[in-house]
């Protein structure tokens, strides 16, 4: 993580300049690498001047309370999983020692986005000195919240049942699982990940912004994708039975869209079993 961050800019830069793509999120997705590393391995978890209104530690909220979730972490893991409450629930485990800057903080906003943090807002820490935490997201199953956004770099992060309006993931060196949610929209721009996502039912949007990285989608067998994959070195394979039409490549009824921008990337479209 301390000595790839130019490595990651560059390589976004060169992936929209080579492609000639869409990468929306470049912009967004280099001021996260800015915020959190610098050349030396130093990490800075957000601005020192939010962290009045953060609180340590875990919590519970009523699921009225929560509309978005916003998570920046970046050692350990992340879960996000729905079950059989009526609470959100957050908390985090670790066989680090943790102190009040390495303990997760948080901030309910107003208009109910939960902000969660890796540790106090303005924290500054080697990255090889950084905790390993796993952080936990309990979600009741009755709640469909309108956004999602995680940010972060080496680790895992896995997805189970959530359903939201939209999701977003900017990650480097994350193994990505999503099971079995109901999302509209999803974007995912990524360096050195590898995405693995199951659907029973198929999101509208699909945006993959990927510099070497694999992404394999578990679709049903009456799945439609209408996909543009561009990129340099990009390769595409599907189990369903594939049409052309221009750039584009048509399964089904092409009912959802799925927009691939990649330097040496994959894309499997698989069967679900």
């Amino acid at each position: 993580m301390k000595s790839n961050r130019y490595l990651y800019a560059v390589a976004f830069a060169l992936f929209a300049t080579m492609s000639g793509c869409k990468l929306h999120n470049s912009n967004d997705y280099e001021n996260f690498m800015e915020r959190y590393t610098n050349k030396y391995g130093r990490v800075t978890l957000g601005d020192s001047k939010d962290a009045k209104h953060y609180t340590m530690g875990g919590a519970s909220f009523a699921n009225a309370d929560v509309t978005e979730l916003n998570i920046d972490w970046v050692s350990g893991t992340v879960a996000i999983e729905a079950y059989d409450g009526t609470e959100v629930v957050i908390s985090e485990t670790s066989e680090d020692a943790l102190t009040d800057s390495t303990t997760m903080h948080y901030y309910l906003e107003p208009d109910g986005t939960l902000n969660i943090k890796f540790g106090i807002p303005g924290m500054r820490a080697q990255g090889e000195n950084l905790p390993a935490k796993n952080l936990l997201v309990r979600v009741p199953r009755s709640l469909r919240l309108d956004d999602v956004e995680v940010n972060g770099a080496g680790q895992d992060i896995r997805i189970d049942s959530v359903r939201c309006g939209a999701l977003e993931m900017n990650s480097v060196s994350w193994q990505i699982a999503l099971n079995e949610c109901e999302i509209e929209d999803i974007e995912v721009n990524s360096v050195s990940s590898n995405v693995e996502a199951t659907f029973s039912k198929m999101p509208e949007e699909i945006e993959l912004n990927n510099v070497s990285g694999s992404t394999v989608l578990y679709v049903p067998e009456d799945a439609g994708i209408t996909l543009e994959w561009n990129g340099v070195v990009a390769d595409f394979h599907s189990e369903l039975p594939v049409a052309s039409r221009g750039k584009k490549k048509i399964i089904g009824n092409g009912a959802c869209a799925i927009e691939g921008n990649s330097i040496s990337a994959e894309l499997d479209i698989k069967v679900k079993k």
